[in-house]
């Protein structure tokens, strides 16, 4: 096993994870690999511990079955699957733990009872995703990974600068009307900042690539409803969806 720097907490301070997959298609029956990453914005900074992550992959057909995760390398878990069909996968990393801050500024990632002067403890629960399409030029439907918070494209063709994507905020199954959706350039100048828009009342978000590249989409929702006491006060919820923009 490698060596890593472990930042996972500083999930408190906005790091999320994202999934890469750096080509155009896949292709059925030959292995497909994508690599999780970990920081902030398409700006890697460390790694989280294996043991928050779980993968599982959600064919065109919608069933889901479950993915290893490598060991890391150095900034990145890479996840292997092998397609038996033709259609769109979603593959998807779900990270779930908690983060405590102490009165005297430490970041522990216990729960808030394992904690002698606890000043915070929030849970977090995190959806890295991509497309990956199997087999040219496909466009159609993308199936949902039933995550608690989901970008879901409305849907999918090979995006080219100039497109313009739809996707829906789901919460918990049902559309996020008012959240707030990031579409990040991984290819931008480092002044460069993400494009922000909120979602309609239907949970609906429309985004028009400039330029080609990688990109990422993300949104957060925080649920303050979601406590246990002696544990955690609240529960942040982020979702990423990964994708590429040829010209």
């Amino acid at each position: 096993m490698n060596d890593f720097r472990d930042t996972t907490h500083l999930v408190i301070h906005g790091h999320e994870g994202w999934l890469e997959f750096r080509s155009s298609h896949g292709h059925h029956g030959s292995p497909v690999e994508v690599y999780f990453k970990w920081g902030h914005n398409m700006k890697v900074d460390g790694l989280c511990r294996k043991e928050i992550l779980k993968a599982y992959l959600v064919d065109p057909n919608g069933k889901k079955s479950d993915l290893e995760i490598g060991d890391p390398e150095e900034t990145a878990y890479r996840i292997t699957f092998t397609p038996k069909q033709a259609g769109l996968y979603r593959p998807v990393v779900e990270a779930d733990g908690i983060t405590t801050v102490t009165v005297d500024g430490q970041y522990l990632n216990v729960p808030k009872k394992d904690c002698e002067f606890p000043l915070e403890s929030v849970a977090f629960t995190q959806y890295a995703s991509a497309i990956i399409p199997v087999g040219h030029d496909l466009e159609g439907e993308v199936q949902s990974g039933g995550c608690n918070l989901e970008l879901l494209p409305i849907s999918w063709k090979p995006w080219r600068a100039g497109d313009t994507m739809e996707l829906q905020v789901r919460a918990k199954g049902s559309p996020a009307a008012g959240t707030q959706v990031a579409m990040i350039n991984g290819m931008a100048e480092d002044n460069e900042e993400p494009v922000l828009k909120d979602a309609d009342s239907e949970g609906k978000v429309a985004f028009t690539f400039e330029k080609p590249g990688f990109y990422l989409a993300l949104v957060r929702y925080a649920d303050n409803g979601d406590a246990r006491d002696g544990y955690y006060d609240r529960r942040n919820y982020t979702a990423t969806l990964h994708l590429l923009v040829t010209k």
